[in-house]
This record gives structure tokens, sequence and C-alpha cells, in this order.
């Protein structure tokens, strides 16, 4: 019986090819897209979650309040997980661990930098990692041991048998030297914790007395919580931890689950927001549209072909085929095109997942070892088939033997509606694509080339490291001899976000409710030039003027206005206990996302703290310039390797993931579109093959060949007009919503759904007159000879 199916299925397809080349290209297409961002939105929410015992394992937060303000971070004070494993009996693991740090280490002839990080003993049991070479119970115990990972260790010593191998570490003008303790595998990709090495916390703790102070904030911590505690009211009895150890904190305290952190950890005036999981939301919708317009297409063609399968259907219901033979005919039909639809599907992603991979910055591969794979793909191949063919199927299945032997059969009023709904249902997921795809586009290109006031373009940031440090005088000397490079200078700030900041900070007549915190920026001579900041009152740091260093301070526009809120025209505040002048003002400048309004900042001249080099160069020969600077920097400083980036481009990354979600949404907008059109054209071909008679008839009677376009278009456009006013709608409510997230964003601007509108319209109506027109343009007597 199965074998018959089959049979039956192939002659179709043979017989309608025109028909199956669309449905086996759409559905081909659909499913290539519902792969792709399937492999995408399994790995977002596989992060953070393959590690063991993970509903006991929490990061410790703070939520720090000014004013009406409240700040949300993952930075706590360096003493804590020791004070809570000590004093908290439901904490049975708990570890302080740094950022990220690059640093070069040494081995023979060997020069490498690797990123890694400062972390406790306990680090490594929380998180369980695998142990290639070691004792995990050992590692990280004294101050002289290193713990590598095997891409570490492999590209240090060339293999991973290295316990007890020695290396240097050089960051900055220090130098030491470490042991290997152990080495780790390679750290999984699903990890948000990634490191090529883990240095012990009590070095870095000896060597930085801030971090013993309670209210001094800059590491994370993670704790594990004992098989039995309730986290939730864990977390509430921690909330006052920190204050009950310093009086003047603002500081509640909170746990979050490391599971959920990735995805979900993103907070706003101390309230839980979406993160990341409204990205991943938005894309496994997309992915659905594009399976469900592709499905359309299916049912429509399939509807639409109906006529010419009502004699099949009719003569075997008289040789005795009942209704659920006929619909596991038309069903096994549809099983057939989406399983030879997966198969293509499949090669196409084979060959498109390194350009995904690059687009979406991931390193994802097609698990064909895994049986859930299969699963998952059979499943969806089989929801696919069924969703496609279910309609078709009931429908045939239903004709009455009596109608297919009259002289034509007319589709009744119901599928013609159905098919005009799925036609509309269809272009209204289309519309919602393109008008968001318009919207995500002119936001993201607005952030990008907004006025952040300071100059990013050729704007060289070095780090500097060894001799550069230690002799930037001499640096910045040499350089300013090019007369390609415009200024020199450095600081303690990256221009990337939030790294020193306080609420330490009091002026006269402060109202104790008007607490802010404070980016302080530390900086050398010459920055606000080099950086092309501009002041807008008083003046820039000046050796002529030598106390500057320890009375002088700059302040943006913010932080000038917040002080002049409770004392107008503010000279002095006070910081740390010391008092300072306000010497200059500065024009705002963006440093954090434009999803965050600009925080007050302060600029102390302090050389002796910045490590962050500034060069700005001229658009002339520029790689002869950063010839030029590669060349002073390494007759200087030959024992690290030159580095060098642009701002700019550093810029462009803060946004990287706003970036990869316009492009996505592009090309699964004309994906949309390509599928849609598609489906027009196998009705359009249908309706003109329908009217053969009424256009020869039409032509005969001197009909112009616009004219006879009409009959045809006017079936589509009415339709596809409707769709783009009822898309347009729910697209602004799903803008207005994402644009919430931006402090400074663009409005939805009126000509978007025009430009969508003629999008579609252009397109469609393209796609169904080169089929008019095939029609317009055949012998009117043939056409009403064929019936």
């Amino acid at each position: 019986m199965i074998k018959n199916y089959f049979k039956i299925a192939f002659r179709g397809f043979a017989k309608h090819k025109l028909t199956f080349f669309i449905n086996l290209f759409g559905l081909s297409l659909g499913l290539w897209a519902a792969i792709l961002i399937g492999l995408w939105v399994n790995s977002e929410l596989k992060v953070n979650r393959d590690f063991k015992e993970l509903d006991q394992i929490y990061r410790v937060m703070e939520h720090q309040s000014y004013g009406m303000d409240i700040f949300t971070t993952t930075s706590t004070p360096g003493v804590l997980a020791e004070s809570m494993k000590e004093t908290l009996s439901e904490v049975e693991l708990a570890s302080t661990y740094t950022w990220s740090q690059t640093q070069l280490f040494i081995q023979k002839d060997k020069r490498i930098k690797l990123d890694g990080l400062y972390a406790m003993p306990d680090l490594l049991q929380i998180y369980q990692y695998e142990v290639v070479q070691g004792n995990l119970d050992r590692m990280l115990t004294e101050n002289n041991h290193v713990v590598l990972t095997e891409k570490g260790a492999i590209s240090l010593f060339g293999i991973t048998d290295v316990v007890g191998e020695g290396v240097e570490i050089r960051q900055g003008t220090d130098s030491k030297n470490f042991i290997v303790q152990g080495v780790l595998k390679d750290l999984p990709e699903s990890s948000s914790l990634q490191f090529d090495y883990l240095l012990p916390y009590a070095l870095f703790f000896q060597e930085n007395d801030w971090l013993a102070d309670w209210g001094n904030n800059g590491p994370n911590t993670i704790i594990k919580l004992r098989k039995g505690t309730d986290p939730e009211v864990f977390s509430a009895s921690i909330e006052n931890y920190i204050a009950e150890r310093n009086e003047e904190s603002n500081v509640r305290l909170f746990t979050y689950p490391l599971a959920d952190l990735y995805l979900h950890g993103q907070w706003k005036d101390g309230l839980l927001v979406e993160g990341r999981i409204k990205n991943v939301k938005l894309f496994a919708m997309i992915g659905l549209f594009v399976l469900i317009i592709a499905c359309i297409n299916f049912m429509n063609l399939s509807t639409a072909k109906s006529q010419k399968r009502a004699k099949e259907v009719g003569v075997r219901k008289v040789a005795g085929a009942d209704k659920s033979s006929l619909v596991m005919q038309f069903m096994s039909e549809s099983l057939l095109i989406t399983l030879f639809s997966g198969i293509i599907a499949l090669l196409l992603v084979q060959v498109t997942l390194p350009l995904f991979n690059n687009l979406t910055g991931k390193i994802m591969s097609v698990p064909y070892g895994s049986l859930f794979f299969w699963v998952q793909l059979f499943g969806i191949i089989l929801f696919t088939g069924i969703v496609a063919g279910s309609y078709p199927a009931f429908y045939l299945s239903a004709t009455k033997v009596v109608t297919v032997f009259r002289s034509f059969t007319k589709s009744g009023k119901g599928v013609v509606l159905a098919r005009k709904g799925l036609v509309l249902f269809q272009f209204i997921l289309a519309t919602i694509l393109i008008v968001s795809t318009l919207v995500v586009y002119q936001q993201i290109n607005f952030v990008m080339d907004q006025d952040l006031g300071y100059s990013k373009d050729q704007l060289i940031q070095i780090p500097l490291e060894g001799k550069l440090l230690e002799n930037f005088d001499v640096f910045k000397t040499e350089l300013e001899k090019n007369e390609n490079i415009e200024a020199v200078s450095r600081s303690s700030f990256g221009f990337l976000g939030r790294n020193s900041n306080t609420g330490g900070v009091q002026w006269e007549g402060k109202d104790p409710e008007n607490s802010a915190l404070f980016e302080i920026i530390r900086v050398d001579y010459d920055f606000l030039k080099t950086a092309g900041l501009q002041l807008v009152k008083g003046r820039d740091f000046d050796l002529a003027h030598g106390a500057d260093s320890v009375s002088g301070a700059i302040l943006n526009q913010t932080a000038m206005d917040l002080m002049n809120q409770d004392h107008e025209g503010s000279e002095f505040f006070r910081m740390w206990g010391d008092e300072r002048s306000i010497t200059g003002v500065v024009k705002d400048f963006h440093f954090e996302s434009f999803r965050q309004n600009v925080a007050p900042a302060i600029f102390l001249l302090d050389p002796a703290n910045t490590w962050q080099g500034y060069v700005k160069v001229n658009t002339a020969n520029i790689q002869e310039t950063i010839t030029y600077l590669e060349n002073v920097a390494t007759n200087l400083n030959p024992e690290f390797p030159f580095e060098y980036s642009f701002m700019d481009e550093n810029y462009a990354r803060l946004y990287q993931e706003d970036v990869r979600l316009r492009d996505l949404a592009q090309y699964f907008s004309i994906l949309t579109i390509l599928i849609s059109c598609l489906g027009l054209l196998g009705l359009s071909a249908h309706i003109a093959e329908q009217k053969t008679k009424e256009i020869g008839i039409r032509k005969v009677l001197g009909a112009s060949t616009f004219a006879i376009l009409q009959v045809i278009n006017k079936e589509f456009i009415l339709i596809v007009s409707i769709s783009i006013l009822v898309g347009s709608g729910i697209a602004f409510w799903l803008m207005q919503d994402w644009l919430s997230g931006y402090q400074f964003k663009i409005n939805f601007e009126w000509w978007f759904i025009p430009l969508a509108a003629v999008t579609i319209l252009g397109v469609a109506f393209l796609t169904v007159t080169l089929q008019s027109l095939k029609a317009a343009n055949s012998n009117p007597v043939k056409a009403i000879k064929s019936e």
C-alpha cells in the first residue's frame, strides 16, 4: 500500500513539474532557514547550562542606589566570597575572580599573549572543570601556581603534559615566575566564562590593597549553595550583608542563578527586564515565520490544483477508496516532498554554515552524531509535512463523486477565501519582517554614525606595557616627530564602558538624595586634544599649573549640571577626602552604549595610573604611519609584541550583537520575500491557467494587454495591500518595544511603511505580471479551443 502511495506521488510530481519545483524549492528554503536559526537558538539556550549541579550555582550581585537611580552590577568587594563562606552555613563553595586580563607568557624562545584571570581555588570546584593533567584539589593553592587550558598549554609548550614546568609572566612592567600546576580540558563554547590561564587570586589580593575595603568593588563573586537551601530565601537574607560591614554602603546584595544570567540577566532601575532572551525569541519567531510562509505556499498551490486532481479522487472513490486512504495518499505526497526538501536544506546548511558562523560570531556545527539532533530534524520535517499537507489532504479527500464527471469543477467560495486568507497571512508576516528590519537598520546606523562627543576616527589605541609604560614620555617625543601624527596622550580609560567609578563625590549644598555614580578617568597631558574632546568651559590640564595633578579636575557637562542643581556656579567638590577645583568642563561624550544615558565623569591628571596610549593621526599615509608607530614601539619595547586598534573599530564591537541582529534580519527578510513570491508565482500561473478561455475571449474582443493583466493582478494586489496595512501596525507595536531598550534612539518615521509597501508591492506585482504577460501573449484561438 505504501509503495503504491509513493508511485502515485512520483507520477503526480512528474505531471505537475512547476508546482513540484515551487513546493520543493520553497520548503527547502524554509527548512534551511529554520535549521540555521535552530542551531543558533540552541547554542544560545545552552550557554552556562552544561555544568554539574547547576541549580546550586549562583552569582552574587549588587543593586547600588544613587538617589532615584539604581545601578545593578556583578562587581563585588574583593573580600566577599571568603567572608560568605566563613559566615554563612548555606554556602558550600565560594570564589572571587577578576575580569579578563591579557598577559605575556614567556617560555624559552616563545613569547605568547594569553587571556585569563585571577581566581580562588573554589572556582575550579564550582565549575568542576575536566582535568587533563594535575590534581584539581591542589591547583591555585600557592601564589606561584598557574593553571592552563589545553589551548594555552599547546600554544606555549606544544604539548599538554607540562605540570611542573616553569613559565615567566609579564604584565605592564612586572615579571614573575610561575609553575604550571594543572592543565584543564578546553572550555566548552557554551561557557560564558572563557580563559587560557588562571592565576591565584591570593596573589592579586596581595598586590592590590583596595580589594580589602568593603566599600570598593571590582572582582566577581560566585557561590555554590548546599543542597536543600532555598535560593530565594537565601538571596533575601543577604540583602544587607555589605551594609552591615560598611555603614556608608548604598548596596543591596542578592544572588542570581548562573544558568539564567546570560539570557535573562539584565536590570533597569533595579527591576529585571528581558536581556538576550529577547533576541532569541525574535529569531525563533523569524525562523517559524519563514517556515510557516513556506508551508502556506504548499497549501495554497495544492488546493489551487484541486480541479486537476478532482477526477482522480472521484475515480478512486468509485473504485472503493475511502476517505482515510485518500488522506494518506495526499499526506504521503506532502511528507515525501518535505523529506526531499529536508535533504536539500541540510546540504544548504552544510555549505552556508561557515558564512552563518561568521555572521553570528559563533562556532557552530551540525551535530550529525547526536541522536537528539536527528529526532529534532525529523520532528521538524514531520511537522512541516503534516502542516503543509493537512488542508489539501482533507479538502481533496472530501470531494464529492458526483461533481468530478461534470465538464468543469469550480472551487468553492470557502476554498477561495481560505486561499486568499493564507496569502494575506503570508504577506502580513513578510511585512512585519521588512518593517522591523528597516527600523533595526536605521537604529544601528544611527548609533554608529552619531557624534559621540570625541573623535573616534583615526584615533589609535595602544596598550602600554614594559618600556612603553616606563618611558612613555620618550615614546611620545619620538611619535611627535612624525608629521602625520597630530597628538599623543594616555589614559586609564577605554571609551567602551565603565571601568572605575565612585559615589563618594560631595559638593556644596549637595542634596543627600542627589547622589550619582561618577566615572573616574585618569589621564596625562594632551588627552582632551588627542581624543577630540571639546572644552565648553575653563581650561585643559596644563604644565604651567603644577597643582592640577593634586587639586584640579575636569568634569563632563552631565557632572557639572548635577552639581549645579544644588549649588549654581560650583567651583569645588570633595572626593575621597580631598578638595578639588573644577578647572574645566567638556561637552558630554558617549562612553557607554546608547542604551544608557550619559553618566557623570571626572578627569584626573594622574599619568602614573594610566595604561592605554592614544595616538591621533591624519588621513595621509595611514599605513606608513602605522609602520612608523610599530618601529618606534618595537625599538623601545622589543620584549612585547606591538599591538594597536582603531577606536572606530573598537566602538563598532560595542554594538556587534545589534549589528548581527540587523544583518540577520536583512537576510531573512529577503528570504521571506523570495519564498512568498514563489507562492505568488505558482498561484498566478494557476489562475492564468483557470482563466485561459476568459483571456482568449477578451483578446478576440480587442482587450489590451494592460486590461488582461488586470484580470490576474487584481486577485493579489488588494490582498497584498491589506496585508501591508495589518503587518505595518503589528511591526510598529513590536519595534516600539524594541526601541524602548535605547535611551538614544530614532523615531518610527512615517516613510518606513511606504518604503516597505513599495518593496513588497513592487516585488509581488513584478512576480504576478511576468506570469500574466505569458497568458496575455498566448494565442487566443488556441486558448478558446483548449476548453
